[in-house]
């Protein structure tokens, strides 16, 4: 699976990307992060439910909007958090129309909002779990 990171590194590194979503076992993220140094790209590790771990990395703009959803799980997102993520990953952009549009009617439906879940800080390995380079 390491090659499908190497990829998107390459991708970043070429202009094809301007951000990668990773998802990594915690064992292996001093690994990621030394490739990630070496090759000079900004990134922020990010603990999921499972035990795994998300590596956001890419053009230290995307890193920065990724922060601002202060760890908040995908599926909580707010429908504008999901839409910002999915462009900035490069999905197609017609389909996150329509998933922003799904999403917005679904809050609707709540009539409280879907934007309710603020997780404090996570550590991985004893290690704060944000972390970018300039």
């Amino acid at each position: 699976m390491i090659e499908v990171f190497h990829h998107l590194l390459y991708d970043i590194s070429r202009g094809l990307r301007d951000l990668a979503l990773y998802t990594i076992h915690p064992e292996d993220q001093n690994m990621i992060e030394a490739e990630l140094l070496r090759e000079g790209v900004a990134y922020m590790f990010r603990p999921i439910e499972d035990g795994r771990v998300n590596v956001y990395f890419g053009h230290q703009a995307c890193i920065d909007v990724v922060q601002t959803f202060e760890g908040c799980p995908h599926c909580q997102h707010t429908p504008e958090q999901d839409f910002i993520l999915g462009i900035m990953l490069g999905y197609d952009r017609t389909r996150q129309c329509e998933r922003f549009l799904e999403r917005r009617r679904l809050c609707a439906e709540k009539k409280k909002g879907c934007h309710t879940f603020r997780p404090t800080l996570q550590f991985v390995r004893g290690q704060e779990h944000e972390h970018s380079v300039a």
